[in-house]
């Protein structure tokens, strides 16, 4: 759960970076960072909705 949200945090950062690139025109930068914002949001989504969980293998 604590990862989860720290990355929610980390992909608003990166998706905003990008925001800000995409201004100044640098399309490669921005493109990688809309890249690595969005897997870090889909990660951040599955660790807080529990669809993935690293620790269920070790609580049983």
């Amino acid at each position: 759960m604590g990862l989860g949200v720290i990355l929610i945090f980390v992909a608003i950062i990166f998706i905003l970076w990008g925001l800000f690139s995409r201004k100044q025109k640098n399309r490669i930068i921005s493109s990688t960072l809309f890249v690595v914002g969005t897997i870090a949001l889909f990660t951040s989504i599955l660790l807080l909705t529990g669809i993935y969980d690293p620790y269920a293998n070790h609580i049983k």
